[in-house]
């Protein structure tokens, strides 16, 4: 009969516990379920880098490197990396997270790059106005070092000082994603199940994110225009043209921020300054501002700004066929 190396240690053990005989041996451990689980399908993510390094960590899983890349803030976290390859034949990566900025895109880029520097790497960038804000950097591009190393030492120790201490908070107690990166289901649609309806949420969205009073002052902009810059700049290099796609908002609260003085001048010179990098760079513009440039669906929001599965397909079928030469 043959006997198993755990059954043989058990008795070792027995025999020198008999004798009095104390000894260290190996510990035989089993594989607990949450380590040989996907990342994707685990209950609980908790990293300094929060979303950031989970996108990551997220990626390292894959069996092969994406071939595109979505970049954007959380209101492109519901595009289907699936579909992108349905209708591309490109296996894609959805890397956008909250509160995206350049230096977001300048760092995933780099990283995605260094791991696959003979794959032609397409970008889908999701843009809006207040992605150009010079802000402090999110714990992810300071704490991980996957994307720290894409920085000046010195800007990251800045960043680091400017952020304090940071709390780590569990990811997946909240936010279910797909293995390539999609938002599935969220705090929006734990209200929506609730029965919180869009005319709340937008009642609730307007009072909180439009301004109460005239957009006069300056917005701080040189870092992060400088890095949107360099992140052009580098796809060029690799012989990709990206498509940048600027966001859109649900028309009720797209005409509660245009009756804001300041707010569509403020839009304008956004738009004004990219298309301004076009003579610069290779790169496609396409302006979802308002939903009717892609067919969108007032009722397919779950507040002013952050779209549903059902606009997000629209909106990206609109988007590549209207720049086909970003998905070759």
């Amino acid at each position: 009969m043959r006997v198993s190396r755990p059954q043989i240690l058990r008795v070792i053990v027995a025999a020198l516990a008999l004798f009095g005989v104390c000894a260290i041996l190996p510990v035989v451990r089993t594989p607990t379920a949450e380590a040989t689980t996907p990342l994707w399908l685990q209950h609980h993510y908790r990293k300094i880098g929060y979303v950031r390094s989970f996108k990551l960590d997220l990626i390292d899983e894959l069996p092969a490197p994406p071939q595109l890349v979505i970049i954007g803030g959380s209101r492109a976290t519901r595009f289907e990396p699936n579909l992108i390859q349905h209708l591309t034949g490109l296996s894609a990566m959805n890397c956008a997270v909250s509160n995206c900025r350049p230096e977001d895109a300048w760092a995933y880029t780099n990283y995605l790059f260094s791991r696959a520097p003979q794959v032609k790497l397409h970008c889908f960038w999701c843009l809006q106005v207040s992605a150009l804000a010079d802000t402090t950097f999110a714990a992810g591009l300071v704490y991980d070092k996957r994307l720290s190393r894409s920085f000046p030492a010195d800007l990251v120790a800045q960043q680091a000082k400017l952020l304090g201490n940071v709390r780590i908070k569990d990811l997946l107690m909240c936010n279910h994603f797909t293995a390539r990166g999609r938002l599935v289901w969220c705090l929006y649609d734990k209200q929506r199940a609730e029965g919180v309806t869009l005319d709340q949420s937008l009642d609730h969205w307007i009072a909180v994110h439009v301004p109460q009073q005239p957009l006069t002052d300056p917005v701080p902009q040189t870092r992060a225009r400088s890095y949107l810059e360099a992140t052009l700049a580098l796809y060029n290099k690799h012989g990709v043209e990206p498509c940048l796609v600027i966001m859109p908002f649900q028309p009720r609260a797209l005409a509660a921020l245009r009756a804001v003085e300041g707010w569509q001048t403020r839009l304008d010179e956004f738009k004004a300054y990219l298309q301004s990098l076009q003579s610069t760079y290779d790169f496609q513009l396409l302006d979802y501002t308002d939903i009717s440039a892609f067919g969108g669906h007032p009722q397919d929001f779950y507040d002013g700004a952050h779209i549903t599965l059902a606009n997000a397909r629209l909106l990206l079928r609109t988007a590549i066929t209207a720049a086909p030469e970003c998905f070759h």
